[in-house]
């Protein structure tokens, strides 16, 4: 009798079934979104005619943990005025920690605590900052935050990153660096979701490496999906590449739902030049 007690939790436990008197696994809503740096000569996609388009995704999607691409400080200023329910980390790119662009992650802070943040170099001296030397013109960087989901208690990491988009030789080794630093986090058994503007196609060597050792959840739940590009430059695009993603470390999260945001305006305005992805995520 009491093995097959036993049994019965164990089973329920692996299938993800809710047991009487258990509290159910957390789900965290992860998004990317590349925003487009908003000092761009952009005419009429100028970022004071559409930033309120880019609040509106905010608002109608409520994403738990957005990394943001492209933001200069200005643009995160905004944001935050905007969107109240929000927080902010991270640092821009260069050596100056405020001026250029970051990579800032935004989290609803009714739903999630950070415990500890940080951002790396894509580089050979990857704590050193503003340090560029893989063939990339700019620095490029990925900021991390270690977190807490409030009502359950249970911890992450996320990571938020944007690859080069001129060197492949930097595309290559930013994707064995960002899992050479996600390997060596503190708390090694904590789920993980790496996302970001990869500036890489499903083909690419950069894309390929993460893959081996991370779940692409678009291309897990959608791998029969023709339109599936995430560069809509302004247009409406859909063919083209897939460069933006959200990948979540294997057999620690439950894939609930992965999509490609093509919100618009009515008048067919779009908020950025790249379309947000975003997941939804159970933890296992």
């Amino acid at each position: 009798m009491k093995r097959l007690i036993l049994r019965f939790f164990l089973g329920c436990f692996f299938a993800g079934t809710t047991i009487a008197g258990a509290e159910p696994s957390p789900e965290i809503h992860a998004m990317a979104f590349n925003i487009r740096l908003g000092v761009a000569k952009d005419g009429p996609n100028e970022w004071n005619l559409r930033r309120e388009l880019v609040f509106q995704v905010f608002r109608d999607h409520q994403p738990d943990v957005v990394g943001v691409q492209e933001a200069w400080k200005f643009q995160i200023d905004q944001m935050l005025e905007a969107l109240p329910g929000y927080a902010m980390l991270g640092r821009s790119r260069q050596s100056d920690p405020v001026e250029g662009e970051w990579c800032p992650i935004f989290y609803r802070k009714e739903k999630v605590e950070v415990l500890e943040s940080g951002t790396f170099w894509l580089s050979d001296t990857p704590d050193v900052e503003g340090s560029k030397n893989w063939g990339n013109k700019i620095p490029r960087i990925c900021t991390w935050a270690h977190m807490k989901e409030k009502g359950s208690e249970k911890t992450f990491y996320f990571f938020n990153t944007h690859f080069d988009h001129q060197s492949q030789d930097s595309r290559a080794k930013s994707a064995h660096l960002c899992l050479e630093r996600i390997a060596q986090r503190e708390a090694t058994g904590d789920p993980v979701i790496l996302l970001g503007d990869f500036n890489a196609g499903e083909e690419n060597e950069a894309t390929l490496t993460l893959q081996k050792a991370m779940l692409d959840t678009f291309g897990e739940l959608h791998p029969d999906v023709e339109d599936r590009g995430t560069f809509g430059g302004w247009k409406g695009r859909k063919d083209g590449k897939r460069i933006d993603y959200v990948y979540v470390g294997r057999n620690q999260w439950n894939v609930k739902e992965a999509r490609i945001l093509h919100d618009h305006s009515a008048d067919g305005r779009y908020p950025s030049d790249h379309y947000p992805v975003d997941a939804i995520l159970q933890m296992k």
